[in-house]
Protein backbone atom coordinates (compact mmCIF):
# COMPACT_ATOMS: atom_id res chain seq x y z
CA UNK A 1 0.00 0.00 0.00
CA UNK A 2 1.03 3.51 -0.70
CA UNK A 3 2.29 6.01 1.53
CA UNK A 4 -1.05 8.09 1.27
CA UNK A 5 -2.80 5.17 1.27
CA UNK A 6 -1.34 4.26 5.13
CA UNK A 7 -1.74 7.81 5.92
CA UNK A 8 -5.42 7.97 5.05
CA UNK A 9 -6.38 4.66 6.59
CA UNK A 10 -5.03 5.84 9.57
CA UNK A 11 -6.76 9.18 9.50
CA UNK A 12 -9.79 7.05 9.09
CA UNK A 13 -9.58 5.05 12.27
CA UNK A 14 -8.15 8.02 14.77
CA UNK A 15 -11.55 9.57 13.41
CA UNK A 16 -13.21 6.29 13.96
CA UNK A 17 -11.94 5.87 17.94
CA UNK A 18 -12.44 9.98 18.22
CA UNK A 19 -16.47 9.22 17.17
CA UNK A 20 -16.77 6.34 19.18
CA UNK A 21 -15.42 8.08 22.65
CA UNK A 22 -17.72 10.80 21.48
CA UNK A 23 -20.57 8.75 21.85
CA UNK A 24 -19.47 6.65 25.05
CA UNK A 25 -19.52 10.02 27.02
CA UNK A 26 -22.16 11.18 25.43
CA UNK A 27 -23.82 8.58 26.81
CA UNK A 28 -22.21 8.62 30.00
CA UNK A 29 -22.99 12.30 30.84
CA UNK A 30 -26.53 11.86 30.08
CA UNK A 31 -26.33 9.53 33.03
CA UNK A 32 -24.16 11.85 35.08
CA UNK A 33 -25.94 13.54 38.18
CA UNK A 34 -23.14 16.37 39.46
CA UNK A 35 -22.20 15.83 43.38
CA UNK A 36 -21.32 18.20 45.93
CA UNK A 37 -17.44 17.93 45.01
CA UNK A 38 -18.38 19.42 41.53
CA UNK A 39 -21.05 21.64 42.56
CA UNK A 40 -18.69 23.81 45.57
CA UNK A 41 -16.33 24.64 42.86
CA UNK A 42 -18.28 25.84 40.90
CA UNK A 43 -20.72 27.90 42.64
CA UNK A 44 -17.72 29.22 44.45
CA UNK A 45 -16.35 30.19 41.26
CA UNK A 46 -19.12 32.18 39.74
CA UNK A 47 -19.52 33.91 43.19
CA UNK A 48 -22.89 32.64 44.21
CA UNK A 49 -21.33 32.60 47.85
CA UNK A 50 -20.10 35.45 49.78
CA UNK A 51 -18.87 33.33 52.59
CA UNK A 52 -15.70 31.51 50.85
CA UNK A 53 -13.28 33.50 48.73
CA UNK A 54 -10.66 32.50 46.15
CA UNK A 55 -7.80 32.73 48.62
CA UNK A 56 -8.23 30.77 51.46
CA UNK A 57 -9.66 28.39 49.46
CA UNK A 58 -7.90 24.90 49.12
CA UNK A 59 -7.93 24.87 45.15
CA UNK A 60 -5.92 27.38 42.87
CA UNK A 61 -7.62 29.98 40.91
CA UNK A 62 -7.25 29.42 37.30
CA UNK A 63 -10.57 27.16 37.33
CA UNK A 64 -12.98 29.18 39.40
CA UNK A 65 -12.07 32.50 36.85
CA UNK A 66 -12.52 30.76 33.66
CA UNK A 67 -16.02 29.86 34.97
CA UNK A 68 -17.08 33.16 36.18
CA UNK A 69 -15.86 34.16 32.92
CA UNK A 70 -18.03 31.36 31.25
CA UNK A 71 -20.94 31.83 33.53
CA UNK A 72 -21.14 35.95 32.86
CA UNK A 73 -21.16 35.84 29.41
CA UNK A 74 -23.71 32.83 29.31
CA UNK A 75 -25.99 33.21 32.66
CA UNK A 76 -26.28 30.02 32.84
CA UNK A 77 -25.32 27.24 35.19
CA UNK A 78 -24.64 24.34 32.13
CA UNK A 79 -21.19 25.98 31.71
CA UNK A 80 -19.81 23.80 34.34
CA UNK A 81 -20.68 20.50 32.24
CA UNK A 82 -19.75 22.02 28.85
CA UNK A 83 -16.55 23.44 29.80
CA UNK A 84 -15.76 20.61 31.11
CA UNK A 85 -16.63 18.47 27.70
CA UNK A 86 -15.10 21.42 25.82
CA UNK A 87 -11.54 21.63 28.14
CA UNK A 88 -11.54 17.34 27.51
CA UNK A 89 -12.21 17.93 23.68
CA UNK A 90 -9.36 19.40 23.20
CA UNK A 91 -7.55 17.21 25.28
CA UNK A 92 -8.36 14.64 22.81
CA UNK A 93 -7.74 16.27 19.63
CA UNK A 94 -4.36 17.26 20.58
CA UNK A 95 -3.77 13.38 21.51
CA UNK A 96 -5.08 12.08 18.62
CA UNK A 97 -4.09 14.29 15.67
CA UNK A 98 -1.06 16.03 17.15
CA UNK A 99 0.88 13.25 19.56
CA UNK A 100 3.50 11.27 18.05
CA UNK A 101 2.07 8.01 19.73
CA UNK A 102 1.07 5.04 17.83
CA UNK A 103 -2.71 4.03 17.20
CA UNK A 104 -2.12 1.75 20.17
CA UNK A 105 -1.10 4.36 22.66
CA UNK A 106 -3.98 6.56 21.63
CA UNK A 107 -6.31 4.28 22.46
CA UNK A 108 -5.23 3.38 25.64
CA UNK A 109 -4.60 6.66 26.25
CA UNK A 110 -8.19 8.12 25.00
CA UNK A 111 -10.23 5.18 27.09
CA UNK A 112 -8.61 5.24 30.09
CA UNK A 113 -10.61 5.99 32.82
CA UNK A 114 -9.02 9.46 33.33
CA UNK A 115 -9.91 10.77 29.67
CA UNK A 116 -12.84 8.98 29.69
CA UNK A 117 -14.60 9.33 32.83
CA UNK A 118 -12.63 11.22 35.88
CA UNK A 119 -11.26 14.10 33.60
CA UNK A 120 -14.05 14.32 31.20
CA UNK A 121 -17.84 13.14 32.85
CA UNK A 122 -17.00 15.13 36.01
CA UNK A 123 -16.38 18.39 36.21
CA UNK A 124 -13.54 19.66 38.20
CA UNK A 125 -10.29 21.19 37.78
CA UNK A 126 -8.41 18.37 36.92
CA UNK A 127 -9.32 18.15 33.50
CA UNK A 128 -7.86 21.36 32.52
CA UNK A 129 -4.82 19.89 34.13
CA UNK A 130 -4.38 17.05 31.82
CA UNK A 131 -4.86 19.65 28.54
CA UNK A 132 -2.04 21.75 30.17
CA UNK A 133 0.59 18.64 30.28
CA UNK A 134 -0.43 18.05 26.71
CA UNK A 135 -0.36 21.55 24.84
CA UNK A 136 3.53 21.94 27.07
CA UNK A 137 4.79 18.50 25.45
CA UNK A 138 3.19 20.07 22.17
CA UNK A 139 4.89 23.48 22.51
CA UNK A 140 7.86 21.46 24.52
CA UNK A 141 8.63 19.57 21.51
CA UNK A 142 8.89 22.44 18.98
CA UNK A 143 11.92 24.79 18.94
CA UNK A 144 9.97 27.28 17.60
CA UNK A 145 7.60 27.14 20.01
CA UNK A 146 9.65 25.82 23.17
CA UNK A 147 10.81 29.07 24.60
CA UNK A 148 7.71 31.18 24.10
CA UNK A 149 5.06 29.14 25.26
CA UNK A 150 6.68 26.63 27.93
CA UNK A 151 6.56 29.10 30.83
CA UNK A 152 3.39 30.80 30.65
CA UNK A 153 1.82 27.18 30.18
CA UNK A 154 3.77 26.57 33.33
CA UNK A 155 2.29 29.51 34.95
CA UNK A 156 -1.04 28.25 34.42
CA UNK A 157 -0.46 24.45 35.03
CA UNK A 158 0.50 25.83 38.37
CA UNK A 159 -2.83 27.38 39.41
CA UNK A 160 -5.22 24.45 38.27
CA UNK A 161 -4.66 22.50 41.26
CA UNK A 162 -1.95 21.52 44.08
CA UNK A 163 -0.73 18.50 42.80
CA UNK A 164 0.10 19.88 39.23
CA UNK A 165 1.95 22.95 41.20
CA UNK A 166 3.83 20.35 42.72
CA UNK A 167 4.80 18.90 39.21
CA UNK A 168 5.40 22.24 37.95
CA UNK A 169 7.80 23.06 40.74
CA UNK A 170 9.82 20.52 40.10
CA UNK A 171 9.85 20.58 36.23
CA UNK A 172 10.75 24.42 37.02
CA UNK A 173 13.81 23.57 38.82
CA UNK A 174 14.97 20.28 36.54
CA UNK A 175 14.47 22.42 33.45
CA UNK A 176 17.38 24.82 33.68
CA UNK A 177 19.37 22.47 35.80
CA UNK A 178 19.86 20.18 32.86
CA UNK A 179 20.67 22.23 30.24
CA UNK A 180 23.22 23.83 32.34
CA UNK A 181 24.69 20.39 32.77
CA UNK A 182 24.54 19.21 29.53
CA UNK A 183 26.39 22.40 28.07
CA UNK A 184 29.33 21.34 30.29
CA UNK A 185 28.02 23.22 33.17
CA UNK A 186 28.33 26.73 31.23
CA UNK A 187 25.68 29.54 31.21
CA UNK A 188 24.53 29.00 27.79
CA UNK A 189 21.56 31.32 25.82
CA UNK A 190 19.37 28.28 26.05
CA UNK A 191 20.47 27.78 29.88
CA UNK A 192 18.89 31.52 29.69
CA UNK A 193 15.60 31.23 27.97
CA UNK A 194 15.14 28.36 30.31
CA UNK A 195 15.48 30.16 33.61
CA UNK A 196 12.94 32.57 32.28
CA UNK A 197 10.38 30.05 31.29
CA UNK A 198 11.54 28.24 34.79
CA UNK A 199 11.31 31.25 36.27
CA UNK A 200 7.25 31.48 34.97
CA UNK A 201 6.84 28.27 36.42
CA UNK A 202 7.96 29.21 40.01
CA UNK A 203 6.14 32.46 40.12
CA UNK A 204 3.24 30.25 39.39
CA UNK A 205 3.79 27.91 42.41
CA UNK A 206 4.42 30.74 44.32
CA UNK A 207 0.98 31.98 43.31
CA UNK A 208 -0.50 29.18 43.84
CA UNK A 209 0.53 28.51 47.37
CA UNK A 210 -0.04 31.90 47.99
CA UNK A 211 -4.12 31.80 47.19
CA UNK A 212 -4.42 28.62 48.98
CA UNK A 213 -2.86 28.98 52.43
CA UNK A 214 -3.50 29.66 54.92
CA UNK A 215 -6.49 27.14 53.90
CA UNK A 216 -9.64 28.85 55.42
CA UNK A 217 -12.38 27.24 54.45
CA UNK A 218 -11.43 23.21 54.57
CA UNK A 219 -10.34 21.49 57.72
CA UNK A 220 -8.41 18.93 56.01
CA UNK A 221 -6.54 21.13 54.21
CA UNK A 222 -6.49 23.17 57.02
CA UNK A 223 -4.92 20.87 59.31
CA UNK A 224 -3.57 17.87 57.88
CA UNK A 225 -1.80 16.62 60.28
CA UNK A 226 -4.60 15.87 62.53
CA UNK A 227 -6.35 14.55 59.04
CA UNK A 228 -3.30 12.56 58.14
CA UNK A 229 -2.31 10.56 61.77
CA UNK A 230 -4.27 7.74 60.56
CA UNK A 231 -3.29 7.16 57.36
CA UNK A 232 -0.69 4.82 55.84
CA UNK A 233 1.86 4.91 53.02
CA UNK A 234 -0.16 5.56 50.10
CA UNK A 235 1.88 4.51 46.77
CA UNK A 236 -0.87 5.26 43.83
CA UNK A 237 -3.43 2.29 45.21
CA UNK A 238 -6.21 4.37 43.12
CA UNK A 239 -4.10 3.43 39.71
CA UNK A 240 -4.64 0.14 40.74
CA UNK A 241 -7.73 -2.59 41.36
CA UNK A 242 -8.41 -0.99 44.50
CA UNK A 243 -11.56 0.29 43.29
CA UNK A 244 -12.41 -3.03 41.57
CA UNK A 245 -12.04 -5.12 44.98
CA UNK A 246 -15.57 -6.21 45.13
CA UNK A 247 -16.12 -6.71 41.66
CA UNK A 248 -12.77 -9.06 41.51
CA UNK A 249 -14.45 -11.06 44.20
CA UNK A 250 -17.70 -11.42 42.81
CA UNK A 251 -15.49 -13.04 39.82
CA UNK A 252 -13.09 -15.07 41.04
CA UNK A 253 -14.48 -15.76 44.91
CA UNK A 254 -13.98 -14.10 48.81
CA UNK A 255 -11.83 -17.20 49.47
CA UNK A 256 -8.04 -17.61 48.86
CA UNK A 257 -7.89 -18.12 45.53
CA UNK A 258 -10.01 -14.89 45.12
CA UNK A 259 -7.66 -13.16 47.60
CA UNK A 260 -4.87 -14.65 45.55
CA UNK A 261 -5.93 -13.40 42.35
CA UNK A 262 -6.52 -9.96 43.83
CA UNK A 263 -3.17 -9.60 45.17
CA UNK A 264 -1.36 -10.88 41.96
CA UNK A 265 -2.77 -8.49 39.97
CA UNK A 266 -2.12 -5.60 42.24
CA UNK A 267 0.66 -6.88 42.36
CA UNK A 268 1.75 -6.30 38.60
CA UNK A 269 0.05 -3.17 38.90
CA UNK A 270 2.38 -1.24 41.45
CA UNK A 271 5.39 -3.11 39.41
CA UNK A 272 4.29 -1.36 36.49
CA UNK A 273 3.53 2.01 38.28
CA UNK A 274 7.17 1.73 39.75
CA UNK A 275 9.02 0.86 36.31
CA UNK A 276 7.09 2.95 34.07
CA UNK A 277 9.07 5.68 34.35
CA UNK A 278 12.01 3.73 32.65
CA UNK A 279 9.98 4.33 29.36
CA UNK A 280 11.51 8.14 29.59
CA UNK A 281 15.67 6.35 30.51
CA UNK A 282 18.48 7.81 28.06
CA UNK A 283 16.45 11.33 28.78
CA UNK A 284 17.73 12.30 32.30
CA UNK A 285 16.07 15.55 32.33
CA UNK A 286 12.33 13.73 31.39
CA UNK A 287 13.32 10.95 33.57
CA UNK A 288 14.33 12.75 36.03
CA UNK A 289 10.56 14.54 36.53
CA UNK A 290 8.94 11.46 36.36
CA UNK A 291 10.45 10.14 39.09
CA UNK A 292 10.72 12.64 41.27
CA UNK A 293 7.25 13.10 41.22
CA UNK A 294 6.68 9.46 41.34
CA UNK A 295 8.44 9.95 44.93
CA UNK A 296 6.93 13.22 46.02
CA UNK A 297 2.96 12.40 45.19
CA UNK A 298 2.74 9.60 47.92
CA UNK A 299 4.94 11.66 50.11
CA UNK A 300 2.03 14.47 49.57
CA UNK A 301 -1.08 11.74 50.06
CA UNK A 302 0.47 10.56 52.77
CA UNK A 303 1.76 13.57 54.87
CA UNK A 304 -0.59 16.52 53.44
CA UNK A 305 -3.91 15.19 52.12
CA UNK A 306 -4.59 11.69 50.84
CA UNK A 307 -5.33 11.54 47.27
CA UNK A 308 -7.85 9.89 45.14
CA UNK A 309 -7.92 8.62 41.52
CA UNK A 310 -8.26 12.73 40.26
CA UNK A 311 -4.78 13.34 42.04
CA UNK A 312 -2.97 10.01 41.00
CA UNK A 313 -3.78 10.20 37.29
CA UNK A 314 -2.46 13.21 37.41
CA UNK A 315 1.56 11.68 37.56
CA UNK A 316 -0.19 9.17 34.76
CA UNK A 317 -0.86 12.07 32.43
CA UNK A 318 2.55 13.78 33.41
CA UNK A 319 4.18 10.73 32.07
CA UNK A 320 2.20 10.77 28.63
CA UNK A 321 3.28 14.29 28.34
CA UNK A 322 6.79 13.66 29.03
CA UNK A 323 7.01 10.48 26.67
CA UNK A 324 5.63 12.73 23.72
CA UNK A 325 8.57 15.17 24.36
CA UNK A 326 10.78 12.10 24.06
CA UNK A 327 9.52 10.96 20.88
CA UNK A 328 9.71 14.14 19.34
CA UNK A 329 13.10 14.23 20.62
CA UNK A 330 14.49 11.23 19.80
CA UNK A 331 13.10 10.09 16.65
CA UNK A 332 14.71 6.91 17.00
CA UNK A 333 13.16 5.17 19.88
CA UNK A 334 15.98 3.55 22.16
CA UNK A 335 16.24 0.11 22.09
CA UNK A 336 18.14 -0.54 25.43
CA UNK A 337 16.68 -3.41 28.50
CA UNK A 338 15.24 -0.05 30.47
CA UNK A 339 13.29 1.03 27.93
CA UNK A 340 11.91 -1.64 26.96
CA UNK A 341 11.02 -2.42 30.33
CA UNK A 342 9.28 1.19 30.98
CA UNK A 343 8.03 0.62 27.40
CA UNK A 344 6.09 -3.02 29.14
CA UNK A 345 5.01 -1.05 32.21
CA UNK A 346 3.25 1.72 30.70
CA UNK A 347 1.26 -0.23 28.54
CA UNK A 348 0.47 -2.42 31.22
CA UNK A 349 -0.63 0.70 33.59
CA UNK A 350 -2.60 2.15 30.44
CA UNK A 351 -4.00 -1.34 30.05
CA UNK A 352 -5.03 -1.22 33.56
CA UNK A 353 -7.01 2.28 33.28
CA UNK A 354 -9.00 1.29 30.41
CA UNK A 355 -10.07 -2.31 32.57
CA UNK A 356 -10.83 0.75 34.79
CA UNK A 357 -13.06 2.03 32.76
CA UNK A 358 -14.94 -0.89 31.75
CA UNK A 359 -15.57 -1.57 35.60
CA UNK A 360 -16.30 1.84 36.80
CA UNK A 361 -17.02 4.71 34.31
CA UNK A 362 -21.02 3.01 33.75
CA UNK A 363 -21.50 3.15 37.38
CA UNK A 364 -23.81 5.88 37.14
CA UNK A 365 -26.02 3.56 34.90
CA UNK A 366 -27.42 2.23 37.88
CA UNK A 367 -26.03 3.65 40.35
CA UNK A 368 -25.82 7.83 40.45
CA UNK A 369 -22.95 9.90 42.29
CA UNK A 370 -25.55 11.94 43.94
CA UNK A 371 -29.37 11.47 44.96
CA UNK A 372 -29.40 15.31 44.81
CA UNK A 373 -30.78 15.47 40.85
CA UNK A 374 -33.80 12.98 41.72
CA UNK A 375 -34.36 14.49 45.08
CA UNK A 376 -35.16 17.60 43.11
CA UNK A 377 -37.09 15.87 40.14
CA UNK A 378 -39.37 14.65 42.32
CA UNK A 379 -39.99 17.94 44.50
CA UNK A 380 -40.17 19.86 41.56
CA UNK A 381 -43.55 17.95 40.40
CA UNK A 382 -45.15 18.98 43.11
CA UNK A 383 -46.36 22.68 42.76
CA UNK A 384 -45.94 22.84 47.07
CA UNK A 385 -42.82 20.77 47.75
CA UNK A 386 -40.53 22.83 44.54
CA UNK A 387 -39.91 26.13 46.67
CA UNK A 388 -40.04 24.00 49.87
CA UNK A 389 -36.76 25.53 52.08
CA UNK A 390 -34.21 22.73 52.37
CA UNK A 391 -32.53 21.57 55.70
CA UNK A 392 -30.52 18.74 56.88
CA UNK A 393 -28.67 16.79 59.37
CA UNK A 394 -25.62 17.07 57.28
CA UNK A 395 -24.89 20.33 55.35
CA UNK A 396 -22.64 18.94 52.95
CA UNK A 397 -24.99 16.22 51.69
CA UNK A 398 -27.29 19.69 50.08
CA UNK A 399 -24.03 21.20 48.46
CA UNK A 400 -25.42 19.69 44.86
CA UNK A 401 -29.15 20.49 45.20
CA UNK A 402 -28.58 24.38 44.40
CA UNK A 403 -27.23 23.54 41.33
CA UNK A 404 -30.85 21.94 40.51
CA UNK A 405 -33.05 24.04 42.39
CA UNK A 406 -31.45 27.50 41.30
CA UNK A 407 -31.71 28.73 44.81
CA UNK A 408 -29.82 28.61 48.40
CA UNK A 409 -30.72 26.09 51.09
CA UNK A 410 -30.53 26.09 54.69
CA UNK A 411 -27.04 25.44 56.47
CA UNK A 412 -27.53 24.53 60.15
CA UNK A 413 -24.08 25.15 60.73
CA UNK A 414 -23.77 28.50 59.45
CA UNK A 415 -27.97 29.10 60.84
CA UNK A 416 -28.54 30.63 57.79
CA UNK A 417 -29.41 30.20 53.86
CA UNK A 418 -26.12 29.63 51.56
CA UNK A 419 -25.12 27.51 48.29
CA UNK A 420 -21.90 26.17 50.42
CA UNK A 421 -20.63 25.69 53.45
CA UNK A 422 -17.47 26.98 55.05
CA UNK A 423 -15.31 23.19 56.14
CA UNK A 424 -14.65 25.28 59.25
CA UNK A 425 -17.46 25.20 61.62
CA UNK A 426 -17.54 23.17 64.79
CA UNK A 427 -21.16 21.79 65.90
CA UNK A 428 -22.90 19.94 68.16
CA UNK A 429 -26.90 19.85 67.39
CA UNK A 430 -29.26 16.94 67.50
CA UNK A 431 -32.78 16.24 66.17
CA UNK A 432 -34.89 18.86 67.87
CA UNK A 433 -32.68 21.71 66.65
CA UNK A 434 -33.46 20.19 63.15
CA UNK A 435 -36.92 20.19 64.08
CA UNK A 436 -37.61 24.14 66.00
CA UNK A 437 -34.94 25.51 62.79
CA UNK A 438 -37.55 23.86 60.09
CA UNK A 439 -40.57 25.10 62.33
CA UNK A 440 -38.81 28.81 62.52
CA UNK A 441 -38.27 28.73 58.68
CA UNK A 442 -42.13 27.65 58.35
CA UNK A 443 -42.99 31.15 59.55
CA UNK A 444 -41.69 33.05 56.52
CA UNK A 445 -42.47 30.36 53.61
CA UNK A 446 -45.05 29.59 51.65
CA UNK A 447 -44.32 25.88 51.16
CA UNK A 448 -43.75 23.46 54.20
CA UNK A 449 -40.13 22.68 55.06
CA UNK A 450 -38.20 19.27 54.01
CA UNK A 451 -35.78 17.77 56.57
CA UNK A 452 -33.26 15.07 54.62
CA UNK A 453 -31.93 12.56 57.67
CA UNK A 454 -28.48 11.42 55.91
CA UNK A 455 -28.04 7.67 55.94
CA UNK A 456 -24.97 6.18 57.19
CA UNK A 457 -22.35 5.34 55.19
CA UNK A 458 -22.60 1.48 53.92
CA UNK A 459 -20.75 -0.68 56.07
CA UNK A 460 -19.72 -4.49 55.80
CA UNK A 461 -21.98 -6.26 58.30
CA UNK A 462 -24.11 -3.27 59.08
CA UNK A 463 -27.69 -3.59 58.04
CA UNK A 464 -29.13 0.18 59.85
CA UNK A 465 -28.12 2.96 56.97
CA UNK A 466 -30.35 5.48 58.86
CA UNK A 467 -30.25 6.96 62.07
CA UNK A 468 -33.91 7.23 62.14
CA UNK A 469 -34.07 3.06 61.66
CA UNK A 470 -32.08 2.61 64.54
CA UNK A 471 -33.57 1.52 67.54
CA UNK A 472 -31.75 2.65 70.45
CA UNK A 473 -31.88 4.91 73.46
CA UNK A 474 -29.51 7.52 71.99
CA UNK A 475 -27.84 7.41 68.95
CA UNK A 476 -24.68 9.65 67.84
CA UNK A 477 -23.39 10.38 64.37
CA UNK A 478 -19.95 11.95 63.54
CA UNK A 479 -19.40 14.20 60.24
CA UNK A 480 -16.64 16.35 58.37
CA UNK A 481 -13.57 14.75 60.37
CA UNK A 482 -15.72 14.80 63.71
CA UNK A 483 -16.32 17.85 63.87
CA UNK A 484 -20.01 17.93 63.54
CA UNK A 485 -21.70 15.72 66.18
CA UNK A 486 -25.43 14.99 65.38
CA UNK A 487 -27.25 12.94 68.49
CA UNK A 488 -30.76 11.09 67.96
CA UNK A 489 -32.58 10.48 71.42
CA UNK A 490 -35.59 8.00 71.18
CA UNK A 491 -37.68 11.28 72.79
CA UNK A 492 -36.76 13.83 70.11
CA UNK A 493 -37.34 11.25 67.52
CA UNK A 494 -41.00 10.78 68.78
CA UNK A 495 -42.02 14.83 68.86
CA UNK A 496 -39.95 14.61 65.50
CA UNK A 497 -42.00 12.14 63.76
CA UNK A 498 -45.14 13.66 65.83
CA UNK A 499 -44.38 16.75 63.63
CA UNK A 500 -43.36 15.32 60.62
CA UNK A 501 -44.16 12.51 57.70
CA UNK A 502 -41.90 10.78 55.12
CA UNK A 503 -42.40 11.45 51.99
CA UNK A 504 -39.38 10.04 50.58
CA UNK A 505 -36.47 7.58 50.71
CA UNK A 506 -33.35 7.53 49.06
CA UNK A 507 -30.15 4.85 49.02
CA UNK A 508 -26.96 6.00 49.33
CA UNK A 509 -25.10 6.78 45.91
CA UNK A 510 -21.97 6.08 44.88
CA UNK A 511 -20.05 9.35 46.36
CA UNK A 512 -22.67 10.82 48.29
CA UNK A 513 -24.77 9.30 51.21
CA UNK A 514 -28.77 9.19 50.22
CA UNK A 515 -31.52 10.75 52.96
CA UNK A 516 -34.75 9.98 54.00
CA UNK A 517 -36.52 13.28 53.30
CA UNK A 518 -39.85 14.56 55.87
CA UNK A 519 -41.91 17.04 55.20
CA UNK A 520 -43.03 19.31 57.89
CA UNK A 521 -46.63 19.68 59.02
CA UNK A 522 -47.77 22.68 58.81
CA UNK A 523 -50.52 24.97 57.50
CA UNK A 524 -48.95 27.09 54.60
CA UNK A 525 -48.74 30.52 55.71
CA UNK A 526 -48.30 33.85 54.17
CA UNK A 527 -44.63 34.77 53.55
CA UNK A 528 -42.76 37.16 55.33
CA UNK A 529 -39.74 38.01 56.21
CA UNK A 530 -37.16 34.89 57.18
CA UNK A 531 -34.41 36.99 58.92
CA UNK A 532 -36.30 38.84 61.30
CA UNK A 533 -37.96 35.93 63.28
Amino acid sequence: MSKGGLLKNKNINLIGIFMLWILTITYLVLHHALWRDEVRNFMIGIGATSRIHIIGNPHPFLVYKIEQLLYWITDSYYVLPASSLFISLCSVILLLFFSPFNFRLKALILFGYPMLYEYTVMDRNYGISALLMLLLACCFSTDKYKYIFSGPILFLLANTNVHSALIVGGFSVLWPLSIWYENGKKWSEDTKKACLNSFLGIAGFIACFMTVYPTRYDLAAAHPVEMTVKHHFRFFKHLTFFGCKDYLSDVFGHHLFGKIVYLALEAVAYAAILFSPLVLWGDAFLFSVAAVSLIGFPAFFSIVYQGNYRHEALWLMLVVALLWIKKNTYKESAGNVLNKIGSVSFYTILTIQVILSGLLAFHEVHKPNSMSKQFVNFINKDEILKDSPILSSMDYNLEAIPYYTKRPVFMMTLNDYDVVVPYKNKLDYNLDDLLKTAQKLAACSKSPPLILIANDKEKAGSSVLNIMDENAEKSVRNYMYNYWTFTVTSEQKKRFLENTREIARYPNGYLEQGFIVYQLNVARTEQSNCRSK
